[in-house]
């Protein structure tokens, strides 16, 4: 019986070592498959589309990157910099993180950096992808040492919180291979190839096919550790409903789309009884417009604009169409309620309130009648008057085609006509300034995307041009003071620029059966760098960030971490330690 003792002990020790062997998690290699829609190129200087930029943060590395909620900055290849003030120059100093690997083994030192700032100041008309912000007043970039690279700045510099959100746009590439001409002949020309898309992120690139998908495979060397999703491939969708119906059955993981109101309602009906199916809802950044094109009469006329805006329920209208949670009105002054203490929010309805007989009266005054008795106003002159408004082709997912009906309907009942073109070459009516009146999305990233509305920016297609606005602007852009923001918001209601019509609250679902550690966040949705990273493999002695600034003192330090394993002594543990337990009373028994 002793033998039967000894084996029964022997086996239970051999369950322990098992039991004793560190979880592996459920999602470790996992492979995803994420949908978005189609990018114009994957060259992370030049790259003009969420879509492609989507991509790119897992690959690439800028210095400075958006934390999880989306909301404030942290490390990224920088793990801390500083601001000093060195004379009437503003000197920024990043201190690079050490250890970082490019995806063909080379280290990532400050002579990257220093290439890539100095790549994208020799033609940033070409490189549109950084924030022009990061060169402006810039006067010299020093290499101090392998890890260390000094900006020197002049006085027309930006703030430095502003400085910080910019850098958070430029994805450092590595100076090996683009002064390789044999790998990149042009770098401001679409880059598709493996070889071309060495970045140092969490995923490296494995295979391109244009207009079809992109597939990534986890960087084992990633600084942070092994990405905890071992592969991800990108598929191009441009229909919405092929989404939902895709990620209904399984066939995706989740994907850059959303919905709004009725959309969002059959899809919640979809899934209602599919536990691994979850939808994260968030503000959106961006803002939907009624615009007026300055550079033609009566547009330009500011009462005419006033009279557009009385004319119209915007906020009847967009919860014809979103329902009563699926948008937040508009502002007026732009910037919504994404943007904190930057946004003064000024609802239409607050300021220029419904009121169809205050837009006739305004009308009147103005001179324009109806006086052929047709129902439709003429133009002071008598002659016959119509706006051409420009909107988005049929099936647009924020309903824009419908809401220019919506318009058109409400100014007939004043007593203008409309043309409603629903442009399925929308952009280059845009572009050329062929419209009067046009309804338009913006996403502004950053307060001082206020920018789009001084005089002399290349985007501002409205025409808008006030110099009191250009010079606060220049204020604003060098203080970061928020009040400063609050004026040119004011400006903008004041002269009815546009008609703010919504801020979307954006949904959009992701399947939790294959992966489980997603990090939503209002500024990336569901595909954000942070989601894919998971729980890193390997650990880390490197902070996640330790920022110190000497000149503001709005700076932040992001919490820091720091992930070890210890080996140490090994032992029962779990279920192996329960089954010995049980065990013993057995054994005293025996004796």
């Amino acid at each position: 019986m002793g033998r039967k003792w000894l084996s029964l002990i022997l086996a239970i020790l051999f369950l322990s070592s098992i039991w004793a062997v560190p979880r592996v998690s459920a999602s470790q290699g996992t492979e995803l498959v994420l949908a978005v829609g189609k990018w114009k190129t994957l060259n992370p200087l030049t790259s003009s589309t969420v879509y492609g930029n989507v991509i790119l943060n897992k690959v690439y590395e800028p210095l400075i990157r958006w934390d999880k909620s989306g909301t404030e900055v942290t490390g990224a290849l920088a793990g801390k910099w500083e601001f000093k003030k060195e004379g009437d120059n503003k000197v920024l100093t990043f201190y690079l993180r050490k250890g970082a690997k490019w995806h063909d083994g080379k280290e990532v030192t400050a002579e990257d950096v220093k290439f890539t700032i100095e790549l994208f100041k020799s033609d940033p008309s070409k490189f549109v992808n950084p924030d022009t912000l990061i060169i402006n007043g810039l006067q010299e970039v020093k290499v101090v040492d392998k890890y260390t690279v000094q900006l020197v700045y002049n006085q027309s510099a930006a703030a430095d919180k502003f400085l910080e959100m910019a850098f958070t746009t430029l994805y450092i590439v590595p100076k090996h291979v683009w002064e390789d001409k044999s790998v990149i002949p042009d770098p401001t020309a679409s880059l598709e190839k493996p070889e071309q898309l060495i970045g140092c992120g969490p995923f490296k690139v494995v295979e391109v096919k244009p207009d079809e998908y992109v597939k990534l495979q986890a960087f084992e060397d990633y600084y942070l550790g092994k990405p905890e999703v071992e592969g991800v491939t990108f598929k191009i969708l441009t229909d919405k409903n092929q989404f939902a119906m895709m990620v209904a059955n399984g066939e995706l993981d989740a994907g850059y789309f959303y919905f709004f109101g009725k959309y969002l309602e059959e899809f919640e009906k979809m899934v209602s009884g599919d536990p691994n199916v979850k939808i994260y809802r968030a503000p959106s950044k961006s803002t939907h417009l009624l615009a007026f094109n300055f550079n033609k009469w009566p547009y330009n006329n500011l009462e005419f604009r006033k009279a557009i805006a009385y004319a119209l329920p915007v906020e009847k209208i967009v919860q014809k169409y979103y329902g009563t949670d699926g948008a937040k009105a508009g502002s007026m002054g732009f910037l919504g309620p994404f943007f904190g203490e930057y946004c003064k929010y000024m609802p239409k309805e607050n300021l220029y309130p419904y009121d169809p007989d205050k837009a006739k009266e305004i009308l009147d005054e103005l001179g324009f009648k109806d006086v052929n008795g047709d129902g439709y106003r003429e133009t002071p002159d008598g002659k016959p008057f119509k706006i051409y408004l420009l909107t988005r082709a049929p099936g647009d997912s924020f309903f824009r085609d419908a809401i220019g009906d919506e318009i058109a309907n409400y100014l007939k009942a004043v007593g203008i006509k409309v043309e409603v073109d629903k442009a399925g070459d929308y952009w280059d009516k845009w572009g050329a300034g062929s419209w009067d009146m046009a309804i338009v999305g913006f996403v502004p990233n950053k307060p001082t995307d206020l920018v789009w509305f001084t005089s002399d920016n290349p985007g501002n297609r409205v025409g808008f041009s006030d110099k009191t606005y250009d010079e606060t602007f220049e204020e604003f852009q060098r203080t970061g003071d928020p009040a400063l923001a609050h004026k040119l918001e004011e400006m903008l209601a004041n002269n009815v620029v546009f008609i703010a019509l919504y801020h979307p609250i954006v949904a959009t679902p992701y399947r939790v059966d294959r992966y489980k550690d997603w990090a939503p966040n209002p500024r990336f949705l569901t595909l954000g760098y942070w989601s894919l990273l998971g729980n890193p493999e390997k650990p880390t002695t490197t902070t996640s960030s330790e920022k110190s600034s000497t000149t503001t003192s709005s700076s932040k330090t992001p919490s820091s971490s720091t992930s070890t394993t210890s080996k140490g002594e090994k032992g029962l543990c779990g279920p192996a330690a329960l089954v010995l337990l049980a065990v013993l009373p057995l054994l005293k028994r025996r004796k």
